[in-house]
């Protein structure tokens, strides 16, 4: 029996999560998918990944948009994951591990380099005061959700107003229909 095999992000939003591939696992932003990922790059269910009985493990794509790379090469079919190689999924780079790795080095987390590294920013396109007025101080984590209504006020309109256009289109080309006839 092969020894067991994890699946550690390194790099994105979930760093330093782990699982461990004693079954086929499903990655994803769905919330029924095995390893959520918060990566608005990823699909909702964006790859498989199950374990071989060699050791390795077998990677496939479920359709995902972006596409899903291990070692930089962008996945056509199924392919094979050896320990230490890496896989692509959005922004997020997950490890496969060994036992052995795992116990040599408990982390692979790359840290991020010190010239990298920014201070979260506030959102310019949203007025400090709502989102004061909004958030309480007691929720440090918001999610995308309640900003998302303040993201273009331009596009809004243009949603508002879509309907009216739609309409006016009709209209105008009714009355060029009876205006020939």
């Amino acid at each position: 029996m092969p020894e067991p095999l994890t699946l550690e992000i390194v790099e994105g939003p979930n760093a330093g999560q782990r699982v461990l591939l004693e079954r086929p696992i499903v990655i994803g932003r769905a919330p029924d998918t095995d390893l959520v990922l918060e990566d608005g790059e990823v699909s909702r269910h964006h790859a498989r990944v199950s374990p071989a009985t060699d050791g390795s493990a077998v990677v496939e794509d479920l359709g995902s948009a972006n596409g899903t790379f291990v070692n930089q090469n962008e996945l056509q079919g199924p392919a094979r994951l050896d320990p230490g190689d890496e896989l692509l999924v959005g922004v997020t780079v997950i490890e496969l591990r060994s036992a052995a790795q795992v116990a040599a080095q408990p982390s692979a987390i790359r840290a991020v380099p010190v010239g990298l590294v920014a201070a979260p920013l506030t959102p310019a396109y949203v007025d400090p005061e709502v989102i004061h007025a909004e958030i309480e101080p007691s929720n440090s984590r918001t999610t995308t959700g309640e900003l998302d209504k303040y993201l273009d006020v331009r596009v809004r309109r243009r949603a508002q107003l879509a309907p009216l256009a739609l309409f006016m289109l009709v209209a105008l080309a009714l009355i060029i229909y009876f205006a020939t006839r």
